[in-house]
């Protein structure tokens, strides 16, 4: 390897991004290559005539004071601090979430009540810090009524999988507020109870979450390749010697970071790895989505950030609307709602004709009574692969085989979620990509 230090970043999603911004920032050589002809991954702004929408309910969580700051200085005054209610639809009936004690004692029945107190209390005199899935996460903590009403029902239908079969971290801390004590609390104490929950307040760009990438890119174009997907990538002696660009350009490379897909990182490796490293990674599963774009001649929907969906008879998980994060991304009199459907690759959902797609999404929302045929304008549809790496609850053995394997390789690194399949959020990724960053320099 030569002494010159050049990195190669694979992959333009936030992770590949915020490598590239802080590597700029220190003044480390680098280049990007994006497969697509956009940078941000499943993290892009769609503009669509009047309207705007982002591929998935994003946002920024104040949860990493540094990367706030960073974010607040790239965009300025088109940063906007929102804060919006999230509801859960739940036969017929809208709960507030993050769960509140005076919406619960309306909502549910005096038998439902009686029963999360006890469970509750049952917990609370028998705890226990470590659990073995998910399903065994939520009973013990949230107590099996609570759990069942508002989470594991949504959980595997977000996942496609059982609960009895994924890791405790597919929550990450969206639970964190749930826990029967923390409504009390929050009953009691009001606006002065400091929630740790990802719901309610958060900062969101003006144009969409997309921007906070375009911006970050600002200056460094000519680092990044768009089109560029890599095709092969060739090691030897334990180094990253070249990567295959298409099917004809091959480069060599010094330093490496890979924010691609695992299962699809190792399967490009040229010579590839050891049969058991092969298998392990067969046995790795992506979520995908189809998101439904319905465009709506009224001025609102709802007042909602987003709209959960946990009862499995109905085929989306949740809707957001754009609007409701800023006003800018929807003309005034009009707006729009984006409805989330998990699938898989290779299921009926993922590969059903558009028409076919949009019928069954509007039917439910007319009989759901949650909207007129008569309010929309247009829709449209995108498909999102690789949307959330599925984590069971065997994964971290699994993951753990194969990171052990790739440390092999004296010039690579791993960064992103699904590079390591994990559940993150952009603020851990940029935090993670400045600690890489910093250890270049």
């Amino acid at each position: 390897m030569n002494n010159k230090l050049e990195l190669y970043i694979l992959g333009g999603g936030p992770a590949g991004v915020a490598l590239s911004y802080y590597a700029h920032k220190n003044n480390i050589d680098f280049k990007l290559f994006e497969a697509t002809s956009q940078i941000g991954g499943n993290c892009r702004t769609i503009t669509d005539g009047d309207f705007k929408y982002d591929t998935g309910a994003h946002r920024l969580h104040d949860k990493d004071e540094k990367v706030t700051k960073l974010i607040k200085s790239v965009l300025k005054e088109d940063l906007l601090k929102v804060s919006a209610p999230s509801q859960i639809y739940l036969y017929s009936k809208k709960i507030s979430f993050p769960l509140q004690l005076n919406n619960i004692l309306n909502e549910l029945s005096w038998n439902d009540l009686k029963q999360i107190v006890f469970e509750n209390t049952f917990n609370r005199i028998k705890p226990q810090k470590t659990f073995d899935n998910f399903r065994e996460l939520a009973y013990k903590r949230y107590g099996k009524t609570l759990a069942d009403l508002f989470l594991i029902n949504y959980t595997e239908k977000l996942w496609g999988t059982s609960a009895d079969l994924l890791n405790v971290r597919v929550s990450g801390d969206r639970l964190k507020n749930l826990k029967l004590s923390s409504l009390i609390k929050k009953n009691i104490l009001g606006s002065k109870y400091k929630s740790k929950h990802l719901e309610g307040s958060f900062y969101y760009p003006k144009h969409g979450f997309g921007t906070i990438f375009e911006s970050l890119k600002n200056g460094i174009e000519k680092n990044i390749c768009l089109n560029s997907p890599i095709k092969k990538i060739c090691h030897k002696n334990n180094f990253i010697k070249e990567i295959r660009i298409g099917d004809k350009k091959t480069i060599k490379v010094n330093q490496v970071v890979s924010t691609l897909p695992l299962n699809y990182f190792i399967k490009i490796l040229d010579p590839p790895p050891p049969e058991y490293i092969l298998k392990i990674i067969k046995s790795f599963k992506f979520r995908s989505l189809r998101i439904c774009v319905l465009f709506l001649n009224i001025k609102s929907f709802s007042k909602n950030a987003s709209i959960y969906f946990p009862d499995k008879k109905i085929p989306f998980t949740r809707i957001y609307e754009p609007k409701n994060r800023s006003k800018y991304m929807a003309p005034t009199n009009k707006t729009c709602i984006v409805i989330e459907v998990p699938c898989d690759k290779k299921d009926q959902i993922y590969s059903m004709n558009e028409n076919k797609f949009f019928k069954r999404i509007k039917s439910t929302l007319f009989d759901q009574k949650l909207l007129n045929p008569s309010d929309i304008l247009d829709q449209s549809s995108i498909k999102i692969p690789y949307a959330y790496p599925i984590l069971t609850s065997d994964i971290d053995n699994k993951i753990s085989s194969v990171m052990k394997y790739l440390a092999v390789f004296k010039n690579l690194k791993i960064l992103g979620r699904n590079a390591k399949f994990e559940y993150v959020h952009v603020h851990n990724l940029f935090f993670d990509s400045n600690i890489l960053i910093n250890k270049y320099t």
